[in-house]
């Protein structure tokens, strides 16, 4: 891939991820037509992401305790998520941790842990 080609794409993907912090930040998922979990709707239960965005619109309104209420996982997984990007663009420079967050430990942990979230979510309502 050429580099005119790269930074192109890194352009594009920045003016989604912008254009979607604006349109989270100024419209309510709670209260206007953005998609529903179809998982939801069709069996009633919630999926790991349900909350999800309305969870986004409370942190970009940096009401921290009402994310958690949506989805705490999403909220305790930001952290983790930045740490594992910076990973990747420093993957030259410290492969050992870029090794350890892609590895095959993380990435089962990452698994069981959502599941885990998925089924205790639905057993106590959360």
């Amino acid at each position: 891939m050429s580099l005119t080609v790269k930074y192109a794409l890194y352009a594009a993907i920045a003016a989604v991820l912008l254009t979607a912090v604006v349109l989270y930040a100024t419209f309510d998922p709670a209260t206007n037509p953005f998609p529903r979990c179809i998982f939801l709707q069709l069996t009633g239960w919630k999926c790991p992401g349900c909350g999800s965005q309305r969870a986004l619109h409370a942190l970009l309104h940096l009401d921290i305790a009402k994310a958690w209420r949506y989805n705490a996982m999403l909220v305790a997984a930001i952290p983790i998520v930045s740490v594992m990007f910076m990973s990747q663009a420093a993957k030259g420079k410290m492969p050992r941790l870029y090794n350890s967050l892609n590895g095959r430990v993380a990435i089962w942990t990452s698994f069981a842990l959502l599941t885990g979230w998925w089924i205790l979510r639905n057993i106590f309502d959360w």
